[in-house]
């Protein structure tokens, strides 16, 4: 169907703007009309896409989700709904116009949502397609809401634990280039000048000192190109997607925070499109992609093969070295009792404990191991200004005797 740009009025004379996927202009003023909007300007796109403007935050979608599980397990139609959450959310309401519009016109909700990938990923829309062919909508969405506060709040404990490294390390570089830069320079002139043999560790400084004053701007030009050349392997070859992953799994430490946290997607992903009624094969599909590591989807997908081969998928999953026993042991349970989904909410419970305290361990590692470089740094610093420092008093001292 042909894409329309639209500006109305509404009954209050209030201009609102929008883009909808109905057939003709003719539905579209009906769907404006029962809006209680008024076309006053529409116009074709002639592009093949749907152009997408402005994105839903992480937090925004929670609180719409809330709204519609709530509303729908009231009673009130998703229309209702979807238009009492656009007035409260003035500067993204053309996204619900929009949603209502496609809506009225004929277009199923998952459907109206797939218009606006930046703002519902892919696992929310089949999600919410799922509960549409179940009947089980509003319970779709309440599991959808458990998930994404999840996600949230395992992404608010990273950041909150990486607060004091952060600035530990900010101070470490802080202190270097001080001391590079100023403390250095002024030094090395005056012990040359009374002719002191310098230290091995104080001629390094200085080199470091005399190059970083030389070429200071190579290294944010290195680190802008490290990131840009990590973003497009990562993003756009295979090859360089699956480098990276491998070396966040081999990392100390950081590999098994990296890891446990792939595979609590994983069990808080299956149980929710289990339980929204999405077959096995289809929500391993869909895991894979969204898991968060190559190398684990990958071998999920390998996973999927020896499913539609006839195989369990416990016994395909024990093929695959980087599923934990605790997945595999469980997934074989659920096949056994026939409760999969009843199972999997437990893997994930277990990780809901075991990511936070993975997350605070690798912290706590981190923390000293940044104080002790740091440490390590100002002492050798210290060494080389006062070593010839000692050595030049000493110096003066012989020779006033």
């Amino acid at each position: 169907m042909p894409i329309f740009l639209y500006t109305a009025k509404d009954t209050s004379g209030k201009t609102v703007k929008g883009q909808v996927e109905v057939m003709d202009e003719f539905h579209l003023r009906s769907a404006l009309r029962s809006r209680n909007l008024y076309l006053l300007e529409a116009k074709q796109e002639r592009g093949k896409y749907f152009r997408e403007k402005g994105k839903l935050t992480k937090r925004e979608l929670i609180i719409f989700t809330v709204h519609l599980a709530t509303s729908l397990e009231s009673g009130i139609p998703i229309i209702t709904a979807i238009q009492d959450f656009s007035e409260e959310i003035e500067r993204k309401r053309f996204i619900f116009d929009s949603l209502v519009t496609m809506i009225n016109s004929g277009m199923s909700f998952s459907a109206a949502l797939e218009r606006y990938p930046r703002s519902f990923p892919e696992i929310y829309i089949n999600i919410v397609r799922a509960g549409e062919a179940t009947g089980n909508l509003d319970k779709v969405l309440w599991d959808l809401v458990r998930f994404m506060e999840w996600q949230e709040d395992v992404a608010r404990q990273v950041k909150q634990a990486s607060i004091y490294p952060t600035i530990v390390i900010l101070l470490v570089i802080g202190v270097i280039t001080l001391l590079m830069t100023v403390t250095l320079p002024r030094i090395v002139p005056i012990l040359k000048s009374y002719n002191v043999e310098l230290p091995w560790v104080t001629r390094l400084f200085i080199s470091l000192s005399n190059w970083f004053q030389a070429y200071w701007w190579s290294i944010p030009l290195v680190i802008v190109l490290f990131i840009l050349f990590y973003r497009f392997t990562y993003k756009h070859t295979k090859a360089g997607r699956n480098f990276w992953d491998t070396g966040k799994l081999k990392i100390p430490i950081f590999g098994a925070l990296h890891r446990k946290i792939a595979f609590s997607r994983f069990s808080h992903y299956m149980a929710t499109l289990y339980k929204a009624g999405i077959g096995l094969l289809q929500s391993l599909s869909i895991v894979e992609d969204v898991v968060g590591n190559s190398i684990i989807g990958e071998a999920i997908s390998r996973v999927r093969e020896r499913v539609m081969a006839g195989e369990k998928i416990s016994e395909a999953m024990k093929s695959e070295e980087i599923f934990p026993k605790l997945v595999i042991r469980m997934m074989a349970v659920g096949e056994e009792t026939g409760r999969v989904s009843v199972t999997l909410e437990k893997v994930s419970e277990y990780y809901d404990r075991e990511v936070p305290a993975a997350i605070k361990r690798f912290f706590a590692f981190l923390e000293p191991a940044i104080i002790i470089f740091l440490g390590i740094v100002v002492v050798l610093l210290a060494l080389a200004i006062f070593l010839p420092i000692y050595k030049l008093a000493s110096a003066i001292g012989a020779q006033a005797r």
